[in-house]
C-alpha cells in the first residue's frame, strides 16, 4: 500500500550526503517535492537529519533531510535496491524552486 502523499518521479541524479564522516556518494533514484530514495551502500543514522546536494542536469538543489529509514540490512535478501529514504526538512526558496522546475521537466506524474 501506498503511503506518499506526493506524486514521485524516478530519475538518475547524482547526490551527495555530507556527514559528520565526511562526504556520502550516491545517486537518487526517485524523487517527490517532499522527499527523495537514494540508492547508497553507505549506512547513516535512521532519523538524522543530513545536508543533501543533489545535482539534477545543469542544476545543484541544497536541502537537509531527515532519513527515515533504511534498507541496507536486508534488501539483498529481498532482491530490492539499496538504499535509504529521505524526507525533506529544510530547502531554501530558490533551491526549492530548482526542486519543482526540475521534478515537473523530468517527472512523469
Amino acid at each position: 500500500m501506498e503511503k506518499r502523499k506526493s506524486p514521485r518521479t524516478e530519475v538518475r541524479w547524482p547526490v551527495t550526503i555530507i556527514t559528520a564522516k565526511g562526504p556520502v556518494e550516491g545517486e537518487v533514484r526517485n524523487i517527490s517535492l517532499e522527499g527523495v530514495f537514494i540508492h547508497c551502500l553507505k549506512r547513516l543514522k535512521v532519523n538524522a537529519t543530513y545536508r543533501l546536494l543533489i545535482s539534477p542536469p545543469g542544476e545543484e538543489i541544497e536541502a537537509r533531510g531527515k532519513l527515515l529509514w533504511s534498507n541496507l540490512e536486508d534488501a539483498a535478501a529481498r532482491d530490492t535496491l539499496q538504499g535509504v529514504g529521505f524526507c525533506f526538512v529544510k530547502v531554501n526558496e530558490v533551491h526549492r524552486k530548482f526542486l519543482r522546475e526540475a521534478f515537473l521537466k523530468y517527472g512523469k506524474e
